[in-house]
């Protein structure tokens, strides 16, 4: 097309041969009655089906139609990213490639984008999958998520969602996170809101969601929120309190990672300042864990400083939570951190006898101590990971 379109409609794909081509002709239905100009960008993620070749012989004939092939299998979420990446449109609309969503709500979420929002959310209110296996865990799921992060969207999974090119295009999107896309761009000072929209059951091909995923998301929500918490910009006060001032005399304005750490280091300087004399194991493992706290802080501030200096490489211990841990540290701390912490609880309330008695206390509080820092390691990891998103691509386009 000679002119930029204004709306780009972004759907990613994977093994959908029976759909996309029915998908575009409804997608095209639609646009045509909005009458801007508009494209349609599939992204086929890696399928090993017949998708490509049915979008190639398509694109042949239609013009607004734009396919992206990744050389491999890389998740929905990479998928997303280079849509939005490649995409030319003001506003930007995503969905599923399934012909579960359907097209003819986007001039809906359109016309609630024109009120003055940056990302308007769809709700499959009626939704139609399967109710143990699919809807109970988004459910509860979604509940999580909005009183964690503090952004009540009903449905965080559904990827029908219209947007600000300008907005969206500022989120980072890699490992699943595009789960997560209302409250991830709130860190960029998004207005959201959220539409009913309609529902349809799977007609052709097989789902790629279980429950298998469950652990994962729950990881996902408190990483997320501790990226929230870190990144977010909150206006400075007019009139700030005493508190705020001494924080600010403390800790320079920009190094809330390491503020972070130094609020979770607080309560155990002060446990083992109360334990120190009476059980010198416990007590020496809470001062250990504090300062180790404290250093993961100092670092993590340190690589979140670096990564935002354009000329800066990417750091031995960034390339390692990226591409060792897969972008996801705490996927990979967060499991390790919790066996830790469990064997450590067991050394200390299990049964033992008296002999045995001091060597179990002391192993258990340096697992409990061990097991903490190692999951607090997977949070400040996912810190730096998001400090970093930008410089690393987790696809590859043919």
């Amino acid at each position: 097309m000679d002119e930029k379109p204004i709306i780009s409609i972004v759907v990613p794909v994977y093994n959908e041969e029976e759909n996309v081509r029915l998908l575009f002709e409804k997608i095209q239905a639609v646009c045509e009655t909005i009458g801007d100009s508009y494209e349609v960008v599939f992204v086929d993620d890696g399928s090993h089906d017949k998708t490509f070749a049915v979008l190639s012989e398509l694109s042949k004939q239609k013009p607004q139609l734009v396919v992206i092939r990744f050389e491999k299998n890389a998740g929905q979420t990479a998928a997303m990213a280079a849509g939005f990446e490649f995409a030319q449109g003001q506003r930007i609309i995503s969905m599923d490639g399934d012909l579960q969503n359907d097209p003819a709500d986007i001039p809906k979420l359109l016309k609630k984008l024109e009120e003055g929002y940056d990302l308007v959310c769809g709700w499959r209110k009626e939704r139609q999958d399967k109710f143990l296996t699919r809807r109970v865990p988004s459910i509860v799921a979604n509940w999580i998520i909005g009183k964690v992060t503090g952004v009540p969207i009903h449905d965080n999974g559904c990827s029908l969602k219209a947007y600000r090119a300008s907005v969206i295009k500022q989120v980072p999107l890699y490992g699943e996170m595009h789960r997560f896309i209302p409250a991830m761009s709130t860190v960029v000072g998004a207005r959201i809101a959220e539409i009913v929209v309609t529902h349809h059951p799977r007609r052709f091909g097989k789902s790629k969601y279980g429950l298998g995923r469950v652990w994962r998301v729950m990881l996902d929500i408190i990483a997320f929120k501790f990226i929230i918490s870190v990144f977010t910009l909150r206006p400075a006060p007019q009139k700030p309190s005493l508190r705020q001032r001494l924080s600010d005399v403390l800790f320079r304005p920009k190094q809330r990672a390491f503020r972070v750490a130094a609020f979770l280091s607080l309560p155990f300087f002060v446990l083992g300042r109360v334990l120190f004399g009476s059980a010198n194991s416990a007590a020496l493992s809470c001062f250990g864990l504090a300062g180790a706290l404290l250093i993961l802080g100092w670092i993590t501030e340190n690589k979140i400083q670096r990564a935002q200096k354009a000329s800066a490489t990417l750091g031995t211990l960034a390339r390692f939570f990226m591409v060792q841990c897969k972008r996801r540290p705490i996927r990979f701390f967060g499991p390790v951190g919790v066996a830790l912490f469990g064997l450590g609880v067991i050394f200390c309330t299990g049964w033992v006898t008296q002999s045995v008695l001091l060597v179990n206390s002391l192993l258990g509080a340096i697992f409990i101590a061990g097991g903490i820092f190692v999951f607090c390691s997977g949070l400040f990891g996912e810190l730096i990971t998001y400090a970093n998103a930008k410089r690393v691509k987790d696809y590859t386009i043919l």
